[in-house]
């Protein structure tokens, strides 16, 4: 059993043509177990912690992500690195999902729009694909450096139009489909975990946390 936070930093394209600059954090209780060939299965469900949003292009506005909720299913085997001298590669598959809502807080400058204020519903769902290689180092501190592909739709409605009509539905994906990442794995003691995580190129983001293991 563990608990984790995570800050992201990415850019989306919408079927509208906007690009848009999503900050947002979540926090999450998760559960992992071993299953028969070394496969670990985890599950996660938690808070969205809320966040803004930025136009970068063709949208100059501005909205606030309202707390929500995000869950996760992850499947997993690490590979290799049963002696310290040679490296493990870890292989992830991570299914997850988040259901929030945003506010516009800065006037449109479209007439045929209503006043900001209203709130939107936004959700997202995501594969992701991670391939990590990481040492075992004194039987407990495990750095990695780790390659990540994910994608997936994004679903945003258009603010609703000045006449009440509602506007339009909007799909949306990640601008950047690659990530890279480094961190830790930490043994503590004979059952506690901690590790963090520092995504730089591509979606950006930072996460961390803390398990114990029964």
């Amino acid at each position: 059993m563990g608990f984790a936070y995570g800050f992201s930093d990415t850019r989306l394209i919408f079927s509208d043509g906007t690009r848009h600059r999503f900050r947002q954090q979540s926090q999450t209780l998760s559960f992992v177990t071993t299953l028969p060939k070394g496969l670990v299965l985890g599950a996660g469900l938690g808070p969205h912690g809320g966040g803004r949003i930025e136009g970068v292009r063709n949208s100059s506005e501005t909205w606030t992500i309202h707390p929500g909720l995000v869950w996760a299913f992850t499947l997993g085997r690490r590979y290799f690195g049963t002696k310290p001298a040679i490296p493990y590669l870890l292989v992830l598959g991570t299914f997850s999902g988040s259901s929030t809502s945003t506010t516009r807080t800065t006037p449109t400058p479209d007439p045929s729009f209503a006043e900001a204020g209203e709130r939107r519903g936004l959700h997202a769902l995501d594969a992701k694909a991670d391939l990590s290689v990481g040492w075992t180092l004194g039987d407990a501190f495990s750095p990695y450096l780790a390659v990540r592909a994910f994608g997936g739709p994004v679903f945003w409605r258009a603010p609703r139009r000045a006449d009440g009509s509602e506007g339009a539905r909007t799909t949306g994906s990640d601008l950047y489909h690659v990530s890279v990442a480094c961190g830790f794995n930490l043994l503590i003691g004979r059952r506690g975990t901690a590790y963090f995580d520092a995504a730089f190129l591509g979606m950006r983001g930072l996460s961390g946390g803390a398990g114990f293991r029964f």
